[in-house]
């Protein structure tokens, strides 16, 4: 979390350090969405994020979603914002040689996986659905634990990591 004290340059340098200097996560598997805007809201594609991203991620790899996937709200009012995902492309070589990895962002497959979200706190939802830019923008991440162990050990399940090997053994 950040209340004010960065927003989406530093959230995005923070991201990719841990996971590819850190972790050593393979940067040339990894894919990230942006919002894509929204005409109802008035919204437009989230930009600056995707600027953010092309330092560290080509271009191709930085795919535009909608706001049922790039855009967090916590309900039908109250803070919300657009957001950065981190999938990662766990297949084999063999199998990213016959699909490209951004074809399969978002469709559910079991080895393309979010690993993080990047929420970019920085509107009001209002009671009349309206949007308003808030004074201080905000930072919420969520990284799925399960997801990250299984791409961090290279496993194909959740359940082969060595968070769930012991219960299961």
């Amino acid at each position: 979390w950040s209340f004010g004290d960065y927003f989406k340059e530093e959230a995005i340098f923070f991201a990719w350090d841990l996971l590819t200097r850190v972790f050593g996560m393979n940067k040339e598997n990894i894919y990230i969405t942006v919002f894509e805007g929204d005409k109802i809201d008035g919204t437009t594609p989230d930009e600056e994020a995707a600027d953010i991203w092309k330092k560290y991620v080509p271009a191709d790899r930085i795919l535009y979603f909608d706001k049922k996937d790039n855009f967090w709200e916590m309900g039908d009012t109250g803070p919300c914002g657009p957001c950065s995902e981190i999938h990662i492309d766990l297949r084999s070589n063999e199998d990213r040689q016959k699909v490209d990895g951004a074809t399969l962002v978002n469709l559910d497959d079991p080895l393309v996986v979010e690993i993080w979200n990047l929420v970019f706190i920085q509107f009001n939802r209002k009671a009349d659905k309206s949007l308003e830019e808030l004074p201080n923008k905000h930072i919420d991440t969520g990284m799925g634990f399960e997801r990250l162990c299984m791409a961090i050990q290279k496993k194909q399940s959740n359940y082969d990591t060595d968070v769930f090997q012991p219960l299961i053994q």
